[in-house]
């Protein structure tokens, strides 16, 4: 037998292969591992607290509740603007408008930081 036929059947193989893990497991996160989505999943686990410095920036940005939280849940992590070298992690989630920093802890979560983007550091809030 030649090699492209060997080639052409061990294709054949992967792809029947690929194919039976798919019907088998549907329903399969098959990007869970990835680390946007183990932190996301962590953050939605935890119990969540909001510091004073993040209510009034988000009253003084007139960010309602539910936008931050929205982002808290669907948010895209910015690993740029985190911090992921200490202990306690802080990690920023943002949307189209709204830029939220969060600290997570073992079983809890805070809320440090609610920015309108394009407004950073407009704040008297300290």
């Amino acid at each position: 037998m030649k090699f492209p036929q060997r080639l052409l059947r061990f294709l054949i193989g992967v792809v029947i292969g690929c194919a039976m893990v798919w019907i088998m497991f549907p329903n399969y996160d098959w990007l869970g591992w990835l680390p946007g989505k183990q932190i996301r999943q962590s953050i939605r686990e935890k119990k969540w607290s909001i510091s004073d410095n993040a209510n009034c920036q988000a009253r003084y940005f007139a960010i309602a509740e539910n936008e931050w939280k929205e982002v808290l849940n669907d948010g895209s992590i910015n690993f740029d603007k985190s911090q992921t070298q200490q202990t306690n992690k802080i990690y920023q989630l943002e949307n189209d408008l709204v830029a939220v920093s969060v600290q997570l802890f073992d079983s809890t979560l805070q809320v440090i930081s609610i920015e309108r983007k394009g407004m950073e550091n407009q704040s008297p809030c300290k």
